[in-house]
């Protein structure tokens, strides 16, 4: 719950600041944020409740951004592997799409939904786009367009490779791992301060 209040407050802060930019200064300063595993904040939710969560008020702003944003020259790049869990507001704001591989067969029709059907077919490769392979679509592209992303140099990847199931399991050279959970529960328990 905690983490749904600093996000919005932070979130607002920054809207409200590039709202008084302009207003001091004239112009715009172009900002964009990255709201990555967006699913996890900026959820769809039920209008009809009377009450508001703090996961909602998370939403709401990034909705007021999504809607509001670019005339105080604030962008939004929201990025989600659950795009059916997003808010259907702050996705009909985003005007261009670079879709990775989607197997969920919910989020697949979802992003079907955005385009029209006579360019559909394309979306069928979906659930079998190769790593670093895309489809891109909306205003960067006239049509959608399957796109090969650059590869980052090992240094600069993020720390999220598949485990090496098999490898492990087998003990392969390089791939043992020794099983100590003492410290593991000792830290858990907080029995090192």
């Amino acid at each position: 719950e905690i983490l749904f209040l600093i996000v919005s407050v932070m979130v607002r802060i920054i809207f409200e600041a590039h709202h008084r930019y302009k207003k001091t200064n004239g112009e715009v300063l172009p900002t964009v944020l990255v709201v990555d595993e967006a699913h996890n904040l900026i959820k769809a939710y039920e209008t009809n409740d009377d009450t508001i969560s703090s996961q909602q008020l998370c939403t709401q702003i990034f909705e007021k951004i999504a809607k509001e944003g670019r005339k105080f020259g604030l962008g939004l790049v929201v990025s989600s592997q659950r795009p059916s869990e997003l808010s259907q507001t702050v996705l009909s704001q985003c005007n261009t799409f670079l879709l990775h591989r989607i197997v969920s067969d919910r989020d697949q029709a979802m992003v079907k939904k955005l385009v029209p059907d006579t360019m559909g077919e394309i979306l069928n490769e979906l659930p079998v786009l190769a790593s670093r392979k895309a489809i891109l679509l909306g205003w960067a592209s006239p049509i959608p367009v399957m796109v090969e992303i650059n590869e980052l140099k090992e240094k600069y990847r993020p720390a999220s490779k598949d485990p090496h199931f098999w490898d492990v399991w087998i003990g392969s050279p390089g791939y043992e791992r020794k099983v100590n959970w003492e410290p593991i529960v000792d830290e858990w328990q907080n029995k090192n301060k």
